[in-house]
């Protein structure tokens, strides 16, 4: 089985089906298994082909792990208004796109019944394993200290067997730079992590000690590989690039 791995794709469909092209993923190949990290929307032009695209694939060769954006649309379809986040983050504009609303009040209220949208959250996982992968958005739960907001910290503990992480544990390590866990030790023996959610040059700068150019296409933001770990998140909304790492086992 062939599984093609991507991360962060943050509504850019075009760039998706690039790389998915170049690495010559076949949706109608039995061995061949899609695998999306997170993050599918916001930021990008294209959410709506993103989502099309995910939930046109068999389900039964398709790997949908859910990011942190995927928990703010919720959390703002849940609250039904958006907070300035929502709006940085580009979740404002995914809803507009998906649902065709003139605003955003009705944008909000058509996302609760939004077929595909909705098919596409009941889809998602919190993580999910084969023999000698697994594939996480942030990374596996652990303890790590966060900065939260205006500069206030707090602790995130979890002890127990990862795989018995709740579901709130899996909301906030949606938030870890898996790449710092990776360095601090945190790893699963004998398997590697695939993640997201923190860009490839990030450790390029702060592990490998090495100048990341900020320019779009840069080879800092290709795959980031060690053992242990496969670091895919390419900050596509800005390099414009979305990885595709082929996983073959």
């Amino acid at each position: 089985m062939k599984y093609f791995i991507v991360a962060d794709v943050h509504g850019f469909y075009d760039e998706m089906i690039a790389a998915l092209n170049d690495a010559h993923f076949d949706r109608d190949n039995p061995d061949h298994t899609f695998v999306s990290l997170g993050d599918l929307f916001d930021r990008g032009p294209k959410p709506a082909e993103c989502l099309e695209f995910v939930m046109g694939l068999d389900p039964d060769r398709r790997i949908l792990i859910r990011g942190n954006h995927e928990d703010l649309m919720e959390q703002a379809i849940a609250r039904d208004s958006f907070l300035s986040h929502d709006i940085s983050n580009g979740t404002k504009r995914t809803t507009l796109a998906l649902t065709g609303a003139a605003n955003s009040v009705d944008a909000l209220i058509a996302m609760r019944t939004l077929p595909l949208y909705n098919e596409y959250i009941a889809s998602t996982l919190d993580w999910a394993e084969t023999d000698g992968a697994i594939f996480v958005h942030g990374w596996i739960p652990h303890y790590v200290e966060l900065k939260g907001f205006q500069g206030t910290y707090y602790r995130h503990y979890y002890e127990e067997n990862w795989r018995d992480a709740s579901r709130d544990e899996w909301k906030a390590a949606r938030w870890y730079n898996g790449i710092e866990s990776w360095a601090d030790g945190v790893r699963e023996p004998n398997m590697t992590i695939f993640c997201g959610h923190w860009h490839t040059s990030w450790a390029r700068c702060y592990i490998d000690d090495e100048y990341a150019e900020w320019t779009r296409n840069s080879e800092a933001f290709r795959p980031w590989v060690r053992e242990g770990i496969v670091a895919l998140d390419a900050c596509t909304a800005w390099s414009h690039i979305v990885n595709c790492y082929v996983y073959e086992e």
